[in-house]
C-alpha cells in the first residue's frame, strides 16, 4: 500500500498557508485540521525515522498555527457578539467569560496532540512475520 496520506496532506496545507496568507482565516483554519488528519495517519503507515521526524516537526508548527487561528477567531466572535449585544464598546475583547470555548479549544488541543502521539511508534514491536495472521496462507 502507498501512503498517499503525507502529500496530499503537503498539498491541503500548502492551500491553507495560501490561505492564512490571504487573510481568509476560517478557510486556513479548515484547511490545517484537515491536513494535520492526514499528516496523524500519514505518519501511522510512514517507515522511515527520519522522515517521520521532519513530518513531526513541521505538523507540530502547523498545529501551533491551527491553535493560534482557532483563539484569534474565537475572540473575533466573542468580540463582535459583545458589540452586537451592547451596541459599544470592545473594552473586554481580550477575556473570555468562564464556561466558554476555552475548555472546548483545550479540548480539541488535546485531541489533536494525543492522535499526533498515538501516530508515533517509541518501540520496537516484538512482531514475527509468523505472528501475521493469513500471511502463511497467501
Amino acid at each position: 500500500m502507498q501512503n498517499n496520506f503525507i502529500p496530499d496532506a503537503i498539498e491541503i496545507v500548502s492551500r491553507a498557508i495560501s490561505a492564512d496568507n490571504d487573510g481568509e482565516y476560517e478557510k486556513a483554519l479548515s484547511l490545517y485540521r484537515d491536513a494535520l488528519s492526514r499528516f496523524t495517519i500519514g505518519l501511522k503507515y510512514e517507515k522511515n525515522e527520519s522522515k517521520k521526524k521532519l513530518i513531526i516537526d513541521r505538523v507540530e508548527g502547523y498545529m501551533k498555527r491551527a491553535e493560534e487561528l482557532r483563539d484569534y477567531l474565537n475572540k473575533q466572535a466573542e468580540v463582535e457578539k459583545q458589540n452586537g449585544g451592547s451596541g459599544g464598546t470592545a473594552g473586554g475583547a481580550g477575556t473570555k467569560p468562564k464556561g466558554s470555548g476555552e475548555d472546548d479549544a483545550d479540548a480539541e488541543k488535546m485531541k489533536l496532540r494525543g492522535a499526533l502521539s498515538g501516530a508515533v511508534v517509541t518501540e520496537k514491536p516484538n512482531i514475527k512475520w509468523d505472528d501475521v495472521a493469513g500471511l502463511g496462507q497467501g
